[in-house]
């Protein structure tokens, strides 16, 4: 499989490497990985240096997925869900403007008392005794897991009942069915963790993989918060993005 590199109307090397590279990606799914960078510059015949140069682009691209101290991995070939984040839009509606089947994977719905940091995100005294609805699921698109998202809302805004008419994930678009309460903006907190044991195992990837992490308030007309969440993205299904004013 090693490249001629000596013949002088081939490409260059970088182009051939690429090349070479993207068949062997061809024959394998998302998630195998690939040899180590020796062995694979030993087969394409070329210099470690060109080929973690080729590797990176492949990267950046989203084709592969480079886990320092593990491995490279061929990524999901799930088209990227992209939105700006200055516009509040389900999973669901993403998946729906690519043409994508979109699914609960997991579900789990709870009702009790609200936990201190709960009460606090939903705007009250940590100590206040709110009863609220959790609501715990995994989405997957085309068949593979992607977010992981937890909702937790004063139940004098839903009900277990809410959800049981055509739920695709979305307490938005449950909300906005409804026609109530009636909806204003979101805060929005973007932050990087890592997977943690259940996270790994809800989401398919190894433990410690990084993660996308938001935490969100959403906010009614009258400024209540009625609905705080934590959600939990795979790196490499998601562009966010932010329009940001010049201000001088």
């Amino acid at each position: 499989m090693a490249l001629d590199l000596q013949h002088p109307k081939i490409q260059p090397p970088h182009v051939q490497v690429e090349e070479a590279l993207a068949d062997l990606i061809k024959q394998l799914r998302p998630g195998d990985q690939l040899p180590p960078e020796p062995t694979l510059a030993r087969q394409l015949g070329v210099s470690r240096a060109t080929l973690r140069e080729v590797l990176r682009t492949f990267a950046e691209r989203g084709t592969l997925v480079r886990r320092h101290g593990v491995g490279t991995f061929v990524a999901s070939r799930i088209p990227v869900l992209e939105t700006g984040l200055e516009v509040l839009e389900s999973l669901g509606g993403m998946a729906d403007r690519l043409g994508l089947a979109s699914e609960v994977a997991f579900l789990e719905v709870e009702e009790r008392l609200a936990t201190p940091t709960e009460a606090e995100g939903l705007g009250f005294a940590r100590d206040a005794a709110v009863d609220v609805l959790i609501i715990n699921r995994v989405i997957s698109v085309e068949g593979e897991p992607v977010a992981d998202l937890r909702d937790i809302v004063p139940r004098t805004y839903l009900s277990q009942d809410d959800l049981s008419h055509d739920f695709r994930g979305s307490v938005l678009e449950v909300f906005l069915r409804q026609g109530a309460p009636l909806l204003s903006t979101s805060r929005t907190q973007i932050l990087a963790t890592e997977a943690t044991a259940k996270f790994a195992q809800r989401l398919d990837v190894p433990r410690g993989t990084a993660l996308l992490k938001l935490v969100s308030q959403l906010y009614s007309c009258d400024e209540r918060i009625v609905d705080y969440s934590v959600a939990y993205f795979v790196p490499g299904h998601f562009k966010f993005q932010v329009l940001r004013k010049v201000v001088g």
